[in-house]
């Protein structure tokens, strides 16, 4: 029997702080002597530029050098506890999720294998990172990660100055199944919307909850019916009340697609432990729900 999903989180967020706390704390402290270390210097040498006679004029370059110093350092460190954080964390979330599985926080999807999807009609920057990746149990190779599109307009305003604006077109995970068995149609899983209520290809869910938040369009309602089981309409339902942003999927023969909305992937926080439970949880959900869906509906296409 499977493990439900506190159950398998309690087991490996305990093993997370008890393996990672110390190391983290270490990482923390370090970062934090050094930067105090670097601010120490930078107070000294302003101070020595303001009192010696004939430097105060130099004052304000000094000050601002000072602080683009500060901020360097500050990136530096925040850069060197996060790739720690994921290496110790992430990965930890992921090998507890199932240790034939793989992360990668520096690879990420192409372009290419974004664009095959037909997700986004349309954009101009592509962003890729926290690869997740492996084999299911029979065979099927798949792989998710970070994925942000925007779209980017640039224009002169009235002073003849380049500006560039960039609207956010998504931000979450995207993944990729190649799937054993070619359904030999297409299935996909959207938003609900009005506009395609009367749809001729679309199926009526027998999950009212289900039809509040999604759509099921397809070219043959038989095969999608028996994929879409009452167990799998249940994790859609499921993955939406956690996040508003619902799961969208789409299957095309013998490739599976979906992305899940769910702005930034794996970061360390800012300000509170990188250990808080609550959002180590959030990230473990981002692993879960979305593979326990995938393995679901890849286990119903077999039975097609």
């Amino acid at each position: 029997m499977e493990k439900g999903f506190e159950e398998s989180f309690e087991q490996i967020y305990d093993q997370i702080y008890t393996e990672s706390a110390n190391k983290l704390k270490e990482v923390n402290s370090k970062n934090n002597m050094f930067i105090l270390g670097i601010t120490l210097v930078l107070i000294i040498i302003n101070v020595i530029v303001l009192l010696v006679p004939n430097t105060q004029s130099m004052f304000v370059l000094s000050l601002s050098i000072s602080v683009i110093v500060f901020i360097l350092f500050c990136v530096i460190g925040r850069n060197s506890y996060k790739k720690i954080y994921k290496a110790v964390v992430i990965n930890s979330l992921v090998k507890g999720y199932n240790e034939n599985i793989y992360y990668d926080a520096k690879a990420g999807i192409s372009r290419a294998e974004y664009d095959m999807s037909q997700f986004d009609k349309g954009y101009d920057e592509f962003y890729s990172e926290d690869k997740i990746y492996g084999t299911f149990e029979n065979g099927e190779n798949f792989q998710m990660a970070e994925v942000v599109t925007e779209d980017v307009n640039r224009y002169r305003d009235a002073d003849g100055n380049e500006k560039i604006e960039r609207t956010l077109i998504f931000k979450g995970l995207f993944g990729k199944v190649n799937l054993i068995n070619n359904i030999s149609s297409r299935v996909y899983i959207v938003s609900n919307s009005g506009f395609r209520k009367f749809s001729k290809k679309r199926v009526e869910i027998d999950s009212s909850e289900f039809e509040e938040y999604y759509d099921c369009i397809t070219d043959d309602k038989v095969k999608a019916m028996r994929i879409f089981t009452a167990d799998l309409i249940e994790k859609y339902i499921e993955i939406v009340k956690d996040n508003k942003n619902g799961f969208e999927l789409k299957i095309e023969d013998n490739n599976l697609f979906f992305r899940y909305k769910c702005g930034n992937v794996f970061e360390p926080p800012t300000f509170k432990s990188g250990l808080d439970k609550e959002f180590v949880k959030k990230y473990y959900k981002l692993i879960y729900y979305p593979l326990e869906i995938i393995k679901s509906t890849i286990e119903n296409i077999r039975e097609l």
